[in-house]
């Protein structure tokens, strides 16, 4: 049987032996997580796990923010920078007054993010497997 701790251990090694790509669509997948829980929790008025999801959620965008490389990423670094700025604008609006409506907007914007680095990451892949 595993335990919490055995499980914990094996998730940070599947996660340290991932390419920095997986990495990032394994973060953007716990991201977009996170805010549909947050939006069940809305629903549910447990405003404890609602703050505890975003504040979570919060973490990680500013994690990504701060890992941007703006003399490599150029523009697209910049324009992350601008969503992850506005994301975090959006959490704090939240927080403060709790709307689905607004959380959902928030939910399309980080699916989308997902879907595209997921599909990068699986460029990467391609082109490794190819050049192998």
């Amino acid at each position: 049987m595993m335990t919490y701790a055995t499980g914990s251990r094996y998730r940070e090694m599947e996660v340290l032996a991932t390419t920095p790509e997986r990495r990032l669509v394994m973060l953007y997948g716990k991201l977009l997580v996170l805010l549909k829980q947050a939006r069940t929790e809305i629903g549910r008025g447990d405003i404890v796990a609602r703050e505890h999801r975003l504040m979570h959620a919060d973490e990680i965008v500013r994690e990504l923010a701060i890992s941007l490389n703006y003399e490599a990423g150029g523009d697209l670094a910049r324009s992350l920078a601008s969503i992850y700025s506005w994301l975090l604008a959006e959490f704090s609006g939240i927080h403060a007054k709790p709307d689905v409506g607004r959380l959902d907007a928030v939910i399309t914007i980080v699916a989308d993010l997902h879907e595209a680095w997921e599909g990068a990451a699986a460029q990467v892949a391609d082109r490794g497997a190819t050049a192998a």
